[in-house]
């Protein structure tokens, strides 16, 4: 009996170092898999076999490049690694599901409003012949029904980060491809642990933690709305135009574009050259129309970093490559056709001026947006990463992207911020864990690390309160002590809305209408 506890303990206690191109192939594997699926189930089958093949030799291509042993490189990508004990994942593995159960992946726990339209994207991926196309004749809410009228529309928005639990779900069922897509989700988290781990350079709890609790400083005018104002703001949506959240309200809403969307701009923040830049850029394109917006400028300043100090042979040598030229092109015919299917997906679009009628109000909600969700944590790690050029495109990309806005929420500045927004919080987490670090350093009675690490504590205000929520809530579900709420009654299905109230939302944003003279429904799906 000893000698097997001595056996599991020098287990867990020994080393395993995962280099940059071990890292890479697991995202690439992760990001391409969906996609493949989507092609397979989705495309006739020409279209089907030709993409699948340019988008998964794009990929191996770009690892078999970044796995090249580049000894004249002195910071080449293989050599970018982290060590981790493997009873570091005994560790990250169940807190990756239990963060994720307590957002609601796979609406286990309870879950925000938009979980009826998530839960009802995975039902109709297993229920429905892709490419998913719906009957009104299947309504049974009669007020549904007679709005809805006669005919068929299409299914259509970006739900390719469902598309392996799907496959489970039809072949086991809807309860299996809900684990699968908890199970699936935390997969996607525990890799950008990892990324974010080699970035940093050891291995840390605390940085995983506070990267997942990571949040602009929302508490100082959600105190101010709420006790001085009176305007009664919610945690996060203490403006209406300027919206922006934090990573665990990320992934309580729309888990299926951050957690790829997190990974790929660790990717990017990772390579040092230029050959696989396009794919990694274009892939987010798959995840999220909205996310690749602000990706973009990242993938032009990663171009640039590379490629500064080489003449001009060497850097179209670096652009023209299967990694930046083949996927990108694959992605933009299927993708981009298949989006723009539903021409109501976008309104409420225009200059941000044009929603203010009191100009002074604008630019009193402008300079609070940019002082407390990303401004204040610049102010305090600027000094560190001064040198650091995607520090300061995340910073532009930040400034610039509210001046334009789309859809009444504001889609292009919740999503498009989505990977500068991560990339300061990763880079002011890092930070806060240097001074964590510090401060449990035996006799250290220092009080700015002390501070620094308040800061982010005062910071993850909002996600503290969201896991509380969420906590309480599912258990007075889960206890009886309160009537069940039901995040499967709303909607359910597309094909059969239980509430009328959704009609309109549903409408806009997922229904094809038309669809057999759109251009990716003619030519390229089945």
């Amino acid at each position: 009996m000893q000698t097997t506890d001595k056996l599991k303990t020098s287990f867990f206690q020994k080393d395993v170092k995962i280099t940059f191109s071990k890292f890479f192939l697991a995202c690439m594997i992760y990001l391409v898999l969906p996609i493949v699926i989507f092609f397979i189930g989705y495309l006739k089958p020409v279209w089907a076999i030709l993409f699948s093949v340019l988008t998964v030799g794009s990929a191996a291509w770009a690892y078999l490049d970044i796995a090249k042993k580049k000894p004249e490189t002195a910071l080449a990508e293989n050599e970018r690694s982290v060590t981790l004990k493997y009873s570091y994942f005994l560790w990250l593995i169940p807190f990756a599901l239990f963060f994720l159960y307590l957002g609601g992946v796979g609406e286990f726990a309870w879950s925000i409003g938009d979980h009826r339209v998530r839960y009802a994207t995975l039902n109709d991926l297993i229920n429905y012949k892709w490419p998913v196309i719906y009957d009104f004749s299947t309504q049974h809410n009669p007020v549904v029904a007679e709005t809805l009228g006669e005919g068929k529309v299409a299914f259509a928005y970006y739900f390719v980060f469902w598309m392996v639990p799907a496959v489970v779900g039809k072949l086991f069922g809807l309860l299996a491809a809900r684990i699968v897509l908890l199970i699936w989700s935390a997969i996607g988290l525990i890799l950008i642990a990892i990324g974010a781990l080699i970035l940093y350079g050891k291995q840390s709890r605390f940085l995983f933690i506070g990267l997942v609790l990571f949040a602009g400083f929302d508490v100082f005018p959600y105190l101010y709305n709420e006790y001085i104002s009176g305007f009664g703001a919610t945690w996060e949506d203490w403006t209406w135009h300027f919206r922006v959240v934090g990573n665990f309200y990320q992934l309580m809403n729309v888990f299926h574009q951050s957690l790829p969307g997190w990974l790929i701009t660790l990717l990017l923040l990772l390579c040092t050259n230029s050959k696989s830049i396009g794919l990694l850029g274009s892939l987010m394109f798959c995840y999220s129309p909205w996310a690749a917006i602000g990706v973009l400028p990242m993938c032009i300043c990663k171009l640039i970093i590379t490629n500064r100090k080489l003449n001009a042979k060497e850097v179209l040598k670096n652009l023209f490559t299967i990694g930046n030229l083949v996927a990108p092109v694959v992605f933009l015919v299927c993708f981009a056709t298949f989006y723009t299917a539903n021409s109501n997906a976008t309104y409420d679009y225009g200059f941000i001026w044009t929603f203010y009628g009191n100009k002074f109000t604008m630019v009193i909600d402008y300079v609070a947006y940019v002082v407390f969700e990303f401004g204040l944590w610049v102010l305090l790690i600027h000094k560190k990463y001064k040198k650091d050029w995607m520090f300061y495109c995340a910073i532009l990309t930040m400034l610039i992207i509210p001046i334009y806005k789309m859809t009444g929420p504001n889609d292009l500045l919740m999503r498009g911020s989505m990977a500068p927004l991560f990339a300061i919080g990763l880079y002011a987490v890092m930070f806060v864990t240097d001074s964590f670090n510090e401060m449990m350093e035996k006799g250290n009675k220092k009080v700015k690390p002390r501070l620094v690490v308040l800061s982010l504590l005062v910071a993850a205000f909002t996600s503290f309160n969201f896991m509380l929520t969420s906590t309480l809530l599912t258990f007075m579900t889960y206890a009886k002590m309160e009537p069940e709420t039901d995040i499967k009654t709303g909607i359910e299905s597309f094909g059969n809305i239980n509430d009328e109230q959704y009609i309109v939302m549903v409408q806009a944003q997922f229904y094809v209408y038309d669809y057999e003279n759109n251009v990716f429904f003619k030519y390229l799906a089945k």
